[in-house]
Parts: structure tokens; C-alpha cells; sequence
């Protein structure tokens, strides 16, 4: 069974849903593209959240959201919140940071809680977010050894190790050319373009919103209704008002601190 058929199959995770504002009330009154982006185990166009802080505000949140399985086949909500600069989170090297910013995915080495895991990171654009998944949870080999089957050509020792380690990889399947590679984006964190190199990069640059008429995404205007409209640019504009705002304060408090001296 795919991971698509999987989550859906699956208990929605309404507890995990809920800390990031979205009751079960507000996941049904959702718009149904939206709705079967999430349940499709794809990433989700930007959405502005209400969630309540530490001090009982309701603050709106920009940020992307992911359903996916852990090592345990249990459901996780993946989050994705916009930064200015790329998170990282992650510890990335400039290098590493380099392949990702172009699209690539990395296979990384960090400590959780005192064990080494091996992760998949790749960069979604719109957020700076980087995003991972435990080598674990991909299954590579299974999808290496399902997709030989299905298209009846074989992996050389170099190609598989090569897709292993995150790099795409160009086939050819008869007359055809097929690029493989590791996409955390798609549901089973691996995906399979027909076309060859330059038609992976080529999709693998496409931002969502830019395939989706330009900078939108979905707004929750109040706890359950929701608006597809201008998102990024009008967050921006938010920003840079915040960033004016504080520039006009420092000023006067450089000029409170020239007074004193």
C-alpha cells in the first residue's frame, strides 16, 4: 500500500492539528483542494494559522504543513514556518547548503537525543525552511526494488548508492528517459519524472505558488472559515512595516541616550 492510501486510511491526527490552530471543524469547512493536498501527503500551499501564544493571545502564523509517517508508522504533522533567511537548523555546510538552495536533497548525519540518525534534507523556498526525514521513513530500497520490477530495468551499484546518498539520478527505460531521486515533498519522500536531467531540475525549481497563480495561499479568517488569496506579499508588507516601526523606535532611543550623555 502507498503512503497516499495509507494517510487517508489513517486516523486524522485532530491533537496535533489543534496546536497549530485547525479544529476539527475548521479541517472540514477547509476548501477541498487544500483538504486533499494535506491528505494526500503532499506539502501544502502557504497557509496563515491562528494559534494562541504562551500568553493567550491569538497570533497568525505563516507556515506549510505536511501529514507523514514516522519510523513507527505512526502520523506526524510536519510544520514549515517562513524565515527570512534559511533555517539551518540542521547544521548544513556551505556546501550541503549550496545543493540544497539549487534544489537537491542532502543525506545528513545528526545526534537526536544522543543516537546518530541519518536524514533526507531538502529546502522548500517559499518557507527557508529545511525540511528532513529519517532515512528510515523514505525506504529507499523497497522503492528502488518496486520500481525495477514495475519498469523492468536494473540500478547499477553507482546509481543506487548515488540516489542513497540524495542525488537524482537519469535512466533509460527503453526509448524513454526517467530521472529518479529523493523529493520530500511527495508523500513517500521519492519521486519518479518522465524526462531526463534537465526536466528534474526544471520541476524541481517550480515554487508552488508560482504554479498556482503566483504568491497565494490559504487564510483562515476566523476559526472556521477560509480565503484563498494574496499571502506572501502582503506578509512582507507586514514586515517591513514591523521593520519601519522598530527602525522609528531605535531612533528614538539613540536620541534619548544622546540626550543623557
Amino acid at each position: 500500500m502507498n503512503d497516499n492510501k495509507r494517510i487517508l486510511e489513517a486516523p486524522l491526527p485532530l491533537d496535533k492539528l489543534q496546536k497549530v490552530g485547525i479544529t476539527r471543524e475548521s479541517f472540514d469547512a477547509m476548501p477541498d483542494r487544500l483538504k486533499e493536498t494535506l491528505l494526500s501527503g503532499h506539502i501544502t500551499p502557504l497557509m496563515v494559522l491562528h494559534m494562541k501564544a504562551d500568553n493567550g493571545k491569538t497570533v497568525e502564523i505563516p507556515m506549510k504543513l505536511q501529514l507523514a509517517f514516522d519510523k513507527n508508522n505512526k502520523l506526524q504533522l510536519l510544520t514549515y514556518q517562513i524565515n527570512r533567511e534559511v533555517d539551518n537548523r540542521m547544521r548544513l555546510t556551505d556546501k550541503e547548503l549550496d545543493r540544497v538552495k539549487s534544489g537537491d536533497s542532502v543525506l545528513k548525519e545528526v545526534k537526536v537525543d544522543g543516537k546518530r540518525k541519518q536524514r533526507y534534507v531538502q529546502l522548500d523556498k517559499e518557507t527557508n525552511s529545511l525540511m528532513y526525514r529519517d532515512i528510515a521513513t523514505v525506504k529507499l530500497d523497497e522503492k528502488l526494488a518496486e520500481m525495477e520490477k514495475v519498469k523492468d530495468i536494473g540500478l547499477g551499484l553507482n546509481q543506487k548508492e548515488a540516489v542513497l546518498l540524495g542525488k537524482p539520478v537519469e535512466l533509460n527505460v527503453g526509448d524513454e528517459k526517467v530521472t529518479i531521486g529523493v523529493d520530500l515533498r511527495e508523500p513517500q519522500g521519492f519521486k519518479v519524472v518522465n524526462g531526463d536531467m534537465d526536466e528534474w531540475k526544471r520541476q524541481q525549481a517550480i515554487r508552488y505558488d508560482d504554479a498556482n497563480d503566483g504568491f497565494i495561499g490559504y487564510v483562515q479568517t476566523d476559526e472556521n472559515r477560509w480565503e484563498y488569496k494574496q499571502v506572501v506579499d502582503r506578509l512582507r508588507h507586514e514586515e517591513s512595516v514591523r521593520l519601519t516601526e522598530r527602525e522609528k523606535t531605535d531612533k528614538k532611543e539613540d536620541k534619548k541616550r544622546g540626550l543623557s550623555l
